[in-house]
């Protein structure tokens, strides 16, 4: 082949490879033009949930599929026309997350990826609940009695040799109730006998006056730091709760204990028209609460309930065996008791937990020693166990992962709207005693 003839060959195939590559993409191209899809899933978002098909079949679901569409990249989807629908409770609309905190925006979000949309839901209200007033206990005095009047403490504090030793959130409420102290005190006067307390903040010293009678004073005393937790995240905890002491009145419900206490974000509204506040720290044992939160978070506020969730970090952090728990439970039970004996005490048993399932032998043991405690003190009135963990379980008696978080030890979103439910209506109950 001569050169010329080369040249021409080599550029026709330069020609030809040329082709192939702009025809290569070409096509590339005009893939890239074809829009891509996606499928939208709305989700009814619950579990657990009854429901029968069109063939007659009964089950239930774990969070069902509503409704699939399939949407254009970068495009709006359509809201469902229909709205589903739930056992009491009432829909509320669309979300980006099953824990219902941003709602999917039908006029500006766009489809990016295969995307869930989940139905949020509010529980509905069988009927309007009003929180049972409290009628505080009688200050009459039996008129056989060898004095005026009696005083058997102030905020849960016994008065001893004439001296008081109070937490900052006592202080606290002390100086707010500086010219009349009488609705912070447990006593009991004769009838026709007018009584009076006043409190100076400068030398801390309370003066009851009765009649006739010499004024009582009572020296206050400062005793928080020996009330202070050596782990200095529970303390830090512990002062943010009392440092709104002058917000939280007394006389109202108060939720105590660990972590399922604290993570309960939603108590207040969760058990709205009780009015509660929770003053749970995550971590904490029996005995921090036996001795030294009970004083801080508890006793100041003269709740007329309390609701504690506590022992679930003794089996699991400190390693404690059944009858060390229990023994801790049972002292802690009747130290309560002792100090409020005018409030109404609920205890939840604790979770079987499915992260855990090393520990329900000694999670079940403790809850049935306290339900014998229970029959042993002839049920007593001031005493009751909630046990709403039962309803977190699978039909084979195993704690079901669905109400727990990931590491199986702390409520869903939906454990909560269970267990929370269960417990509301304990309370409600409980108040009507009153």
């Amino acid at each position: 082949m001569n050169k010329k003839l080369l040249f021409i060959s080599v550029l026709g195939l330069s020609i030809s490879c040329l082709g192939v590559i702009a025809t290569s993409t070409t096509l590339r191209y005009s893939k890239a033009e074809e829009p891509k899809t996606y499928y939208v899933d709305f989700f009814s978002n619950y579990l657990r949930q009854e429901f029968t098909l069109s063939n007659g079949f009964k089950g239930k679901g774990n969070n069902l599929i509503f409704k699939t569409v399939q949407v254009n990249e970068n495009s709006l989807v359509s809201k469902p026309s229909e709205e589903p629908t739930r056992k009491n409770y009432q829909f509320n609309g669309w979300y980006k997350e099953e824990a219902c905190e941003n709602e999917w925006n039908f006029e500006t979000d766009k489809v990016m990826k295969n995307t869930r949309i989940f139905a949020g839901w509010k529980m509905a209200e069988k009927e309007k609940m009003e929180e049972p007033s409290y009628t505080p206990p009688s200050t009459v005095l039996e008129d056989t009695a060898s004095t005026d009047y009696v005083i058997n403490s102030i905020m849960n504090f016994k008065v001893v040799g004439g001296y008081l030793n109070l937490p900052t959130a006592s202080l606290m409420k002390l100086e707010q109730s500086k010219d009349n102290v009488l609705p912070l005190m447990e006593y009991k006067v004769k009838n026709g006998k007018t009584i009076s307390a006043t409190y100076n903040p400068e030398n801390m010293k309370i003066t009851v006056t009765c009649g006739e009678n010499e004024p009582f004073l009572i020296q206050a005393k400062d005793n928080s730091l020996n009330w202070m937790l050596s782990d200095t995240n529970y303390e830090t905890k512990a002062k943010k709760y009392e440092s709104k002491a002058l917000e939280e009145e007394s006389y109202h419900v108060m939720l105590a204990g660990s972590s399922s206490i604290e993570f309960w974000t939603s108590s207040k509204e969760d058990l709205d028209p009780i009015v509660s506040y929770n003053h749970g720290i995550g971590g904490t044992t029996i005995e921090q609460w036996d001795t030294c939160l009970n004083q801080r978070l508890v006793f100041p506020y003269k709740p007329k309930m309390v609701v504690y969730y506590v022992g679930i970090n003794n089996v699991i952090n400190s390693g404690q065996g059944s009858e060390t728990v229990w023994n801790n439970l049972r002292n802690f039970f009747d130290h309560t008791h002792e100090a409020l004996p005018d409030t109404k005490v609920q205890y939840i048993l604790m979770n079987l937990l499915p992260g855990y399932k090393d520990k329900a032998d000694i999670i079940t043991s403790v809850n049935n020693n306290a339900k014998d405690y229970l029959k042993q003190n002839n049920n007593e009135s001031w005493l009751t166990l909630i046990e709403p963990g039962k309803a977190l379980l699978k039909e084979n008696g195993e704690p079901n992962a669905a109400y727990f978080r990931v590491d199986g030890l702390h409520l869903s979103y939906f454990g909560y709207l269970v267990w929370g439910g269960i417990i509301k209506e304990s309370i409600l109950n409980g108040l009507e005693n009153y």
